[in-house]
């Protein structure tokens, strides 16, 4: 009744109706106004922090990755020293195992080390170390070495690569590869073989890696001397010894010295003359001495200002974002769908990063396997051309020494009576043993030769350089040729007992498939299962019995490899090891991008995510895995049998 009564009051008194309606709907508008401008503003402080948070993560992440490369790039200069270092090593150990050297009669061994120094055009000279620290080289010259290094860590029994020094007979920077000469009896050796080396290798291998302009390498050995360096001025001399750079007056290159000589791997930012660098540095496996690789602080942030700049940009819409919202507020509509924009534009930035980071594992991938698989090619293509000769050529040696032997006998059966002097020289032959040992010794050595040809087609067949393509392959035959690669991990050493390798291939029809892409899924999950095996037959040997688990105290080590064809035409490859298992954790993050349980040095975390890569998205397959802690881990990989299926 009060509200009819209020109306027509209003209705008869218009002009103040028309005034309290403004007054009604002014305050309704400031109110919506202010409500929409606190939304605008709370939800632009909120786009600003999600921006500049994301733009932190995104710059942090493409930073590593750059610094990851650089790393990658200094670890291929440490593999090629390491590799060279490897093949000196070899040769030195075994000429120490020859008959001749181990004489120790250097009447017999100068001339042999002098025709091995003509063979080998890589090394100065060779000599032999005695026991009593006295030296002779194949220069004639006579030296106690008793303070040698390589000397003393050859006699303790290890084959040495020594830091380089300037030889006293040759009078130039030289590396002393070392080996000790087994003994015949006791097991401290009866001296040491040592060849000298000029470190041009190493020089060559420092001054091509680089990492874009202004950028240089050097290599430390193992007291933080320079070795190889762009400036000559801090290499030794006959006249003066190289200085430490663990006396530099440069504090950061002093700590970073420090972590090289402790053999650590990483990438730090620097001030070096006067200039920001980052330095990258990774220690050598068959040395004690460091690889580093100095790269001018913008070669490696320039990449960066492509994302600064696009941080500025964005920047600047925001603001002109919030001026707009501030003047027209009456726009919060749009302005709501411009924040939805953007937050689709996160997203589809984060989904970008990680396709940066799958592009960036496979290239890593794809050049290291193009690289394996050249080397291993290249290699079996050396070894099986005098595997080959030697092999056809048994054939024939065998026929003729069977006919020399024949004919011996018909002289034995024409001329009973042999001359006095004939008679001596076959008690000293010992003819009858060498007619029946001969022929044994050819089967013997054929069986070797057909050994060698099996080992260089396992080769050929793992790296399939020429099958770029799908093809049908057999799976089964793919599985033996990846064991044959690392059947020296499988096989017993003295520190550790035999890997038993069990198979149960199935009936399986030859498979589509990228067989090099795929043999490397193989090799990724064989060598994590080697490792866990390996792992555990440690922890076996250092825990009590009692307090081991039942798996790891009883079991040696097994790997059990089983392959069938379902009912959904696809194959399937199972792979079970008896090692140490993993934890729920690590089983959910087994397949992420570089995520690895291995100590710095043994692995980045590519494998197994390249592996999901291969198996997921090449072949359209499935890759599982079950694990327990203690009880072993099983790899399943499901392969379709041809392209169309998928």
């Amino acid at each position: 009744m009060m509200l009819k009564l209020c109306k027509s009051w209003l209705k008869l008194n218009p002009r103040r109706y028309a005034l309290i309606n403004k007054n009604y709907y002014s305050f309704k508008l400031r109110s919506r106004n202010f409500l929409l401008l606190s939304i605008v503003v709370i939800l632009s402080f909120s786009i600003s922090a999600t921006a500049i948070t994301s733009y932190t993560i995104v710059k942090g992440l493409l930073l590593d990755s750059i610094k990851e490369q650089v790393l990658l790039k200094t670890h291929q200069g440490q593999d090629d020293i390491d590799n060279w270092l490897a093949i000196r090593k070899t040769e030195i150990k075994t000429l120490a195992n020859s008959v001749v050297v181990r004489s120790l009669d250097w009447s017999v061994m100068e001339p042999y080390l002098q025709s091995e120094v003509k063979r080998l055009q890589t090394f100065l000279l060779m000599a032999l170390a005695t026991s009593d620290s006295a030296l002779i080289n194949t220069h004639g010259d006579h030296l106690n070495v008793k303070d040698r290094e390589f000397f003393q860590r050859s006699m303790a029994g290890e084959t040495v690569a020594a830091d380089p020094i300037i030889g006293r007979t040759t009078k130039q920077l030289q590396i002393q590869i070392s080996s000790p000469i087994p003994a015949e009896t006791g097991i401290k050796p009866a001296g040491v073989l040592m060849g000298g080396i000029p470190i041009n290798r190493v020089v060559e291998v420092i001054s091509n890696l680089h990492q874009g302009k202004g950028s240089y390498a050097f290599a430390l050995n193992s007291q933080g001397v320079p070795i190889a360096h762009p400036n000559t001025e801090l290499i030794g001399t006959p006249e003066k010894a190289a200085e430490s750079f663990l006396n530099s007056r440069n504090p950061r290159l002093v700590e970073i010295t420090q972590k090289m000589v402790a053999k650590r791997r990483n990438i730090e930012l620097a001030q070096l003359d006067g200039k920001w660098s980052y330095v990258a540095y990774t220690p050598l496996r068959e040395a004690n001495w460091s690889v580093a690789l100095v790269v001018p602080k913008e070669n490696i942030e320039s990449p960066l200002q492509a994302l600064n700049l696009l941080a500025t940009v964005l920047g600047g819409l925001l603001l002109v974002g919030l001026i707009s919202a501030w003047r027209q507020v009456q726009l919060y509509e749009q302005i709501r769908d411009r924040a939805l924009i953007s937050s689709q534009q996160a997203q589809q930035l984060s989904k970008t990063l990680k396709e940066l980071q799958n592009t960036q594992a496979q290239l890593i991938h794809t050049e290291k396997m193009s690289s394996l698989g050249q080397l291993v090619a290249g290699v079996a293509h050396e070894i099986n051309n005098p595997a080959n000769f030697i092999h056809a050529n048994l054939n024939h040696a065998s026929v003729y020494s069977q006919d020399i032997l024949d004919l011996l006998k018909l002289y034995q059966q024409t001329y009973p009576n042999p001359t006095a002097e004939i008679s001596d020289r076959v008690q000293d032959l010992d003819i009858e043993f060498l007619a029946e040992d001969l022929p044994k010794l050819m089967a013997s050595m054929q069986v070797g030769t057909k050994r060698i040809r099996q080992i260089v087609l396992s080769l050929r067949n793992f790296s399939r350089l020429d099958e770029a393509d799908m093809k049908f392959v057999d799976i089964n035959e793919g599985l033996d040729n990846t064991l044959m690669i690392l059947n020296h991990r499988l096989t017993a050493t003295p520190n550790q007992p035999e890997i038993q390798i069990v198979k149960k291939y199935g009936d399986l029809p030859l498979v589509e498939c990228y067989a090099g892409q795929l043999n490397q899924v193989f090799m990724n999950v064989l060598v994590n299962a080697i490792d866990a095996i390996e792992e555990s037959l440690v922890i076996r040997h250092t825990l009590q019995e009692s307090e081991a688990s039942t798996s790891l105290v009883k079991n040696e080590g097994q790997i059990r490899i089983q392959t069938e064809l379902t009912d959904e035409k696809q194959v399937i490859i199972q792979i079970y090891d008896n090692g140490i298992g993993m934890s729920e954790e690590v089983k959910q993050r087994v397949f992420d991008y570089m995520f690895t349980t291995k100590p710095v040095g043994k692995g980045i975390g590519l494998g197994m995510a390249i592996a999901y890569q291969i198996v997921v998205d090449k072949h359209r397959g499935t890759i599982e895995v079950d694990s327990t802690p203690g009880c072993g881990t099983e790899f399943s990989i499901g392969i379709p049998l041809t392209s169309k299926n998928y």
